[in-house]
């Protein structure tokens, strides 16, 4: 994708996203996830599970029979990190890559919790997505995640005098908000 498509994407989310200023990691990850299911005309289930034994893996995208859409996302006690990991998820879908899809017997294993990490290793094991498109998402997630935290304080961090840039690198690293039991978006 050429920069100025790019930067006209990045502009139609962050303008639909619509987040209004006291808006918490929190929010910005639970509006995206409706902003997702907006475009895709369809339910968008979100869950959060400690992967293991998956290198690099840290959120899948699934269409399960009944046309829901479920979203693994790494269960992080940062909520900067899984709104990225949300963000880049999105991307997927705004840059129309084709999802992996579950049969009605996999789609099950999405009630039971304790199989959550088990099925996010069936969907990195059968995703169809490229390099190229996994690049071009992290790219788009990047940009999209640059527009939303400059010139903003979140109130789920504290204010600090440092510049935008360096409040994220320690957000993530840090960890800064508490810690959210899995699926308590």
């Amino acid at each position: 994708m050429n920069r100025r498509k790019l930067r006209k994407l990045v502009d139609e989310v962050a303008r639909d996203l619509d987040l209004p200023p006291d808006a918490t990691h929190r929010d910005a990850s639970r509006r995206v996830c409706e902003l997702m299911s907006e475009r895709l005309g369809r339910p968008v289930d979100v869950r959060f599970a400690a992967i293991t034994n998956a290198v690099c893996l840290t959120g899948a995208t699934a269409l399960l029979e009944n046309g829901t859409y479920l979203v693994i996302c790494a269960d992080s006690p940062s909520w900067y990190h899984r709104l990225h990991v949300l963000l880049h998820e999105f991307a997927h879908v705004l840059l129309a890559h084709q999802p992996v899809a579950l049969s009605r017997s996999e789609g099950m294993r999405k009630l039971a919790p304790h199989l959550l990490p088990r099925m996010a290793q069936i969907i990195a094991g059968r995703t169809t997505l490229t390099e190229d498109e996994e690049r071009e998402a992290e790219n788009l997630a990047d940009h999209l995640l640059e527009r939303l935290t400059e010139h903003r304080v979140w109130a789920d961090t504290a204010a600090t005098e440092e510049p935008a840039h360096v409040r994220r690198v320690a957000e993530s690293l840090e960890g800064r908000s508490r810690w959210v039991r899995r699926g308590d978006l």
